[in-house]
């Protein structure tokens, strides 16, 4: 009987640890107010560890996707207010595009570990990027 309680013990905290995750990471699809060649996703790159779910949100307000080139994934036409979530296991570069706009671009970078977390982790609105300026698909924004 212990042999048996032994085992099940093992068992649980064996898939408690396969069950182990990376915090949420979110990105932000962002366009208008700006020229549409200044359109993109915010942060352009983010470093995640391996067993996180990305979620982007569209924060713009005209249709967006979220594409991989290597076709792993592609979260179809997102309308202003919609997201997209993947879970990211395997370690490794993960460029992705919007297909209705292909300048958007963007990728995630799986490593061991994680970059730690930037001060504010917060979604930035439209609004707040244009006012401070800040990186956005690979191009940067002035105020």
């Amino acid at each position: 009987m212990r042999g048996l309680a032994a085992a099940l013990v093992l068992l649980l905290v064996s898939s408690a640890n396969a069950l182990a995750v990376g915090d949420p990471a979110s990105i932000a699809i962002v366009d208008a107010p700006r020229p549409q060649t200044m359109w993109g996703y915010a942060p352009g790159t983010r470093t995640i560890a391996a067993g996180t779910w990305v979620t982007w949100s569209n924060a713009g307000q005209d249709a967006h996707t979220v594409t991989a080139l290597d076709g792993s994934f592609d979260s179809g036409d997102l309308d202003p207010s919609d997201g997209f979530s993947w879970y990211f296991d395997q370690l490794g570069s993960y460029e992705y595009v919007c297909s209705l706009h292909p300048w958007m671009t963007g990728e995630i970078v799986v490593a061991d570990t994680a970059e730690p977390p930037a001060p504010s982790d917060e979604t930035p609105s439209a609004e707040s990027l244009v006012e401070v300026g800040q990186e956005v698909g690979g191009v940067f924004q002035a105020g």
